[in-house]
């Protein structure tokens, strides 16, 4: 028990039953469930006295279990008070699947004389109405709790997700299988959609929605048409005014009628604008992550190193110049240390004013300060639109990122990259460089603009790998006191023929900490193996020259951390903190914490510096410069 709340112990291969509360087998199956029985409470507004797991339905002499049995309001639980049936199957079951389609389902409908619905949930999400004669009809979804009839939802009806993984991913994969494109054209047909929906939220008047799909057109042709050309297409016209940015002039949904309102039954009882940011973000993230092959050495950076990294540098600064700061991301990919910086911004809100609630003034003024000071640039126009995109669903500050080679001098970006991002003025660079020894940097123009190649080298090197060379490239996006984040490889601070490079860096900057992270931080992404995290701070004039002469400070201090786990296995599947004897610990609801050491480097890392004066007087200057002008 800890401050009056006890906290339950689930044994090695148990989970908690959502609705029960009881012990269940952990089984991939088994969490798909209780995954679904939440949904059903928490977004469809079923009680949980209505509902059972695993229920019993005789048929004929035998007897099969449904996944999971709803009840009428308040009846008895035996077969005959069964309303609805929900088939629960993992995201790679087909509903063709002759033991767990939808043919199971239907035959559980057939055996409850009073069961009028049944859903079927898997790789595509199918739900049917018992109709008087045949087979039972296709419909948009099952009824919300106390509708009699699946209906077109109005505004009051949206609700905040607690998952939008699940649902993405069913989202995608159906577009990719269905639509005829490829998975990263299928990636962007949806987040139109998605687009489309976040407008007709913020921006839409009155009960009803456009965003939303009725029954009746969903089953017809027409109706699917009518859906596309009367409301959909019209709210995709002022997106794409809204984000001329994003999306071009000309760019057209492309996705068939039936298929568009497929995925718009899928989302439309969702609430985007009220539905909690990190619950987004993961959901976009894993949706990201599949999209990204990796084939120019970009890897996904995984969201505990960008929070570990992002809150250590966050706590340098002075508190009331966070909003400030300059920041960039010199190849920002994804965008994943700039949505980080936005969300903990947001967080040292809520802590400043001791609440979980920020008004609509605070968000307003780091939507202002993500626009004017937060800076992504990256080769990838694939990875800045995916980024920008990422940036609007997190807060803001898409109109800053753009298309640029940042190894190139700006007089060869373009001339909105040039006049708009600051090189040279950065507080803060945090960055994830591509990397791989496929990924090189071999133009003798832009090799020539860097000391580097040819630090204590008898002549410069001709081709110099990307991930070493961005080092440089990041310090030269930074001012005098400037600091900087950076993954890279744990090759460059031990590897003996990389010996220059740990020289060039100490003669430019103060190294401030060095986080060697766990083998299996990337294994989701298939990053490098040995990876690290650096936190430099950029000399200023008097510091390189002192550095340039070997005078060396000896009383200076170096945060080390070399954390064991990452919250996740070789295989990337989540890791839970366990008791001596293999039990889990969770908290009074059963949930889970995960093993992850990444998460608490930040802690020890402020705890290091509060108790370090010297080391608090060495980087007062990092914030003296003007906050950036509008």
């Amino acid at each position: 028990m800890s401050n009056g709340k006890i906290t339950y112990l689930i044994p090695p291969g148990k989970v908690r039953c959502y609705i029960t509360g009881k012990l269940r087998d952990d089984t991939p199956e088994e969490n798909i469930r209780q995954r679904w029985a939440r949904s059903l409470v928490e977004e469809y507004g079923y009680p949980k006295s209505d509902i059972e797991i695993e229920y019993t339905i005789q048929m004929g002499s035998s007897k099969k279990r449904a996944d999971i049995a709803i009840f009428k309001p308040g009846s008895k639980h035996v077969q005959d008070e069964i309303v609805i049936v929900v088939e629960a199957k993992r995201i790679d079951v087909n509903h063709s699947d002759k033991q767990k389609g939808e043919a199971q389902l239907k035959s559980y409908m057939a055996a409850c004389g009073g069961c009028r619905y049944g859903l079927w949930v898997g790789k595509e999400r199918k739900a049917f109405e018992k109709v008087a004669k045949g087979e039972p009809a296709t419909i948009v979804d099952i009824p919300r709790a106390g509708d009699e009839r699946p209906r077109r939802p109005e505004r009051s009806d949206l609700q905040v997700a607690h998952d939008l993984t699940a649902i993405f991913r069913r989202c995608h994969n159906y577009i990719h299988a269905n639509g005829g494109f490829q998975k990263a054209e299928a990636f962007h047909e949806m987040l139109k959609l998605i687009f489309c929906k976040i407008y007709d939220e913020e921006e839409g008047v009155g009960v009803e929605l456009d965003f939303a799909i009725d029954p009746k057109e969903q089953r017809t042709e027409s109706g699917q048409r009518r859906l596309l050309e009367d409301r959909i297409r019209p709210l995709f016209d002022k997106v794409r005014r809204r984000f001329p940015y994003i999306f071009e002039p000309t760019e057209q949904l492309k996705l068939e009628p039936a298929i568009l309102a497929y995925i718009v039954s899928e989302i439309q009882y969702v609430s985007f604008t009220e539905t909690k940011t990190d619950v987004k973000g993961a959901a976009y993230e894993e949706l990201v992550g599949e999209n990204l092959r990796g084939d120019r050495g970009e890897y996904f950076t995984p969201r505990n190193v960008c929070d570990m990294t992002v809150r250590m540098i966050q706590s340098m600064l002075p508190q009331d110049k966070l909003m400030d700061a300059l920041v960039v991301d010199c190849c920002c990919g994804t965008g994943g240390f700039l949505v980080s910086w936005i969300d903990n911004l947001i967080k040292t809100q809520e802590i400043a004013r001791k609440t979980k609630d920020i008004d609509a003034r605070v968000k307003e003024r780091i939507r202002d300060a993500c626009s004017r000071a937060l800076f992504g640039l990256d080769i990838n126009p694939f990875l800045v639109r995916t980024a920008q995109m990422n940036l609007v669903m997190h807060g803001d500050g898409s109109t800053n990122v753009f298309r640029v080679d940042s190894t190139r001098s700006p007089g060869e970006w373009s001339e909105d990259a040039r006049k708009r991002a600051p090189f040279g003025k950065a507080d803060v660079v945090i960055t994830n460089p591509p990397f791989g020894s496929e990924v090189k940097i071999d133009d003798p123009h832009i090799l020539d603009a860097y000391s580097l190649p040819g630090w204590e080298a008898t002549s410069s090197r001709a081709s110099f790998p990307a991930e070493q060379l961005f080092v440089e490239v990041a310090m030269r996006f930074l001012k005098d006191g400037g600091i900087l984040g950076i993954v890279l490889p744990d090759g460059i601070l031990n590897n003996p023929s990389l010996r220059f490079l740990r020289s060039w860096l100490l003669k430019h900057a103060r190294l401030i900490a060095s986080v060697d992270l766990p083998k299996e931080t990337f294994s989701v992404s298939g990053g490098v193996n040995n990876p690290s995290v650096l936190i430099l701070q950029k000399y200023n004039k008097e510091e390189r020259e002192r550095a340039a002469s070997n005078i060396v400070d000896r009383n200076q201090m170096v945060f080390m951390a070399t954390p064991r786990t990452a919250g996740i296995d070789k295989r990337g599947k989540p890791v839970y903190l366990r008791y001596p004897d293999g039990r889990e610990i969770t908290d009074e609801n059963g949930n889970k914490f995960l093993n992850d050491e990444i998460s608490v480097v930040a802690d020890k890392f402020i705890e290091w510096r509060n108790n370090s004066k010297m080391f608090a007087d060495s980087v007062s200057h990092a914030m003296k410069a003007k906050p950036p002008k509008k």
